[in-house]
């Protein structure tokens, strides 16, 4: 498979670290070394089968125009926020396209990936979005494109939120007199360890939570500032709905 990336990024070069063992990948990137600076440098019989599009939403109006010419291409976007009825604009009305929005994770094969297809797709290209995208983690193909707002604020954003909580474990281990060393390494590993037993037992979160929570005990003071009055669980709603919201101002 002839893979064409767009823009090399975090993310893309996330998804390329997943991929290059089993497609063909050529990059365009204008602020990379090593990568064709424009769509004008490639091979004039270059023919991908799929074209990645992984440059930031603010960008696309002045990038796709370029890449109409690739009419038999399958196009994916991992574009926040931009709705597909955009890319008929740039790319023409018969365009095969797939939304996806990915995270981080896909670097370490770990990513929470979803996908919708527009109309001109085809069962092929569904398979192809699927296989793609299972090389680095889960994907989730949704029942309509109004659901991507939502998506892009949980597991999009979600690992940022992750590891700012990271920080903030650290930084209150360390005015507990612990050294930053110990710390950080006990922070990351608590995070690690406790994603491990989401991923890999048979309980809800609600049920781990409670089994680590003995009455009286330590974990039932932390979590009665957390919970108490709902604390934490509003922090984060409010986060989501913040995501969300500017998520669909990119759409506009």
């Amino acid at each position: 498979m002839h893979v064409l990336l767009v823009g090399y990024g975090s993310m893309g070069g996330a998804l390329l670290k997943g991929w290059e063992a089993f497609c063909n990948v050529t990059i365009v990137d204008p602020f990379k070394q090593g990568c064709a600076k424009s769509v004008d440098e490639l091979p004039t019989s270059y023919s991908p089968n799929v074209i990645v599009i992984a440059v930031k939403p603010q960008m696309l109006a002045q990038v796709m125009p370029a890449y109409a010419k690739f009419q038999d291409a399958l196009f994916i976007s991992i574009a926040a926020g931009i709705p597909s009825r955009r890319y008929t604009q740039w790319l023409g009305e018969k365009v095969r396209l797939s939304r996806v929005m990915p995270n981080l994770p896909v670097i370490v094969s770990q990513g929470a990936s979803a996908y919708v297809l527009n109309e001109n797709c085809t069962n092929d290209d569904d398979t192809i979005v699927s296989t793609l995208f299972e090389k680095v983690g889960i994907i989730e193909k949704l029942a309509n494109e109004e659901m991507f707002d939502a998506v892009t604020a949980l597991s999009g954003s979600g690992p940022a939120y992750v590891y700012y909580l990271c920080e903030c474990l650290e930084q209150a281990a360390i005015e507990l007199g612990l050294d930053q060393d110990l710390a950080m390494r006990f922070s990351r590993q608590t995070i690690i360890g406790a994603a491990a037993t989401l991923k890999e037992l048979p309980a809800s979160a609600e049920e781990l939570r409670v089994n680590v929570t003995s009455k009286g005990g330590t974990t039932e003071a932390a979590l009665g500032v957390l919970m108490g009055n709902n604390n934490l669980q509003n922090l984060f709603s409010n986060a989501l709905k913040s995501a969300h919201k500017r998520a669909h101002e990119l759409a506009i």
